[in-house]
């Protein structure tokens, strides 16, 4: 399954803020499809001819987003993060009461204000197709996250 770690591999890694994010926030975005591979303005630099279709061709891959986050509806508060089922279940900072910390593996990240789902493989709902959970949803106080199937 193609991930953020995937994407980071073909994004400069300098965090130079250009655009707006840093590496990992925009490998995120790309993701989720809410940025693209042009939008990041150090890969149209020579040093990084042909990162740009790399990225393109590694998305196309990437199955599309099946869990949605409404970047006009959320409030950047983290109960998704903190209400994730596999977030209490496999990351012990969460199980804590405390965020996720960059190198966990994690369904959503708050990026700039904004919950970004990050890795939608890893999510109970996508994993356990008998337990639909949806507490990220449920417990949404803006009714930001939605699923379609």
């Amino acid at each position: 399954m193609i991930g953020q770690a995937d994407i980071l591999e073909f994004l400069p890694r300098t965090d130079c803020g250009q655009c707006g994010l840093t590496c990992a926030e925009f490998a995120a975005l790309l993701l989720s499809r809410e940025r693209s591979p042009e939008e990041c303005p150090v890969l149209h630099e020579p040093d990084y001819a042909g990162y740009i279709e790399a990225l393109h061709e590694l998305l196309a891959q990437a199955p599309p987003p099946v869990m949605q986050v409404d970047a006009e509806r959320c409030n950047g508060c983290g109960i998704c993060v903190a209400m994730c089922e596999y977030h209490l279940g496999n990351c012990p900072e969460a199980r804590l009461g405390r965020g996720p910390r960059f190198h966990d593996l994690v369904v959503f990240h708050i990026v700039n204000g904004t919950a970004v789902v990050v890795r939608q493989d890893l999510c109970t709902r996508m994993l356990q197709a008998a337990e639909k959970c949806s507490k990220c949803a449920e417990h949404c106080p803006t009714e930001a996250i939605s699923f379609k199937l």
